[in-house]
């Protein structure tokens, strides 16, 4: 949904609920689509358990989407198989509501994360995933991989602005992973 003023909290409510029981919009064939687009993006956040418990902290608590811009609803969802979340963020001067449904999370000792998926009205049909792994040499990364395409007609017709707004919000995501861990490391 696109708006040109903010959703209220009752009006993401609703939006959340009519969402609970909609499938999603992508579901991972193993391979890309035609007609597709992909991005896989990475940053090193460091080393040792203090920075993997950081970067899984950030992403149980949804600071990277939070401090990128994107105020997911609820505030915290958790993250679990099956949890349907909306999305509130502002792009271009309007306001975006979607939602999304985790489909898949990781939780190892080398490794966090979840995948979600799209639901119908999401101006984009893919899915995205938030990763923090630990390397055989004890470096820390957090990788981003998303897979989409656009699906409202006002991002169709703006293929190429969705795009360089995708790869933006990319950018805030890794950035804000990054910010959330140096504000808890010596000298950071």
């Amino acid at each position: 949904m696109i708006r040109a003023t903010k959703p209220d909290s009752e009006c993401v409510e609703r939006y959340l609920l009519d969402r609970q029981s909609t499938e999603p919009t992508f579901a991972s064939p193993g391979n890309v689509p035609a007609g597709f687009s992909t991005v896989a993006v990475s940053a090193d956040l460091g080393a040792g358990d203090s920075t993997f418990e950081d970067a899984r902290s950030a992403l149980v608590q949804w600071k990277v989407h939070h401090r990128a811009g994107v105020i997911p609803h609820p505030a915290t969802p958790p993250l679990e198989p099956g949890t349907t979340v909306a999305l509130v963020t502002r792009q271009l001067g309007l306001w975006i509501l979607a939602a999304c449904r985790i489909t898949s999370v990781v939780d190892s000792a080398s490794e966090f994360g979840f995948t979600y998926a799209t639901l119908p009205d999401h101006p984009e049909c893919g899915e995205e995933s938030f990763t923090t792994r630990r390397l055989s040499d004890g470096t820390i990364v957090f990788e981003i991989a998303a897979t989409w395409r656009s699906a409202a007609l006002i991002a169709r017709v703006g293929a190429p602005v969705a795009t360089v707004l995708q790869r933006r919000a990319t950018q805030r995501y890794l950035d804000a992973m990054v910010t959330a861990c140096a504000a808890t490391q010596p000298n950071g």
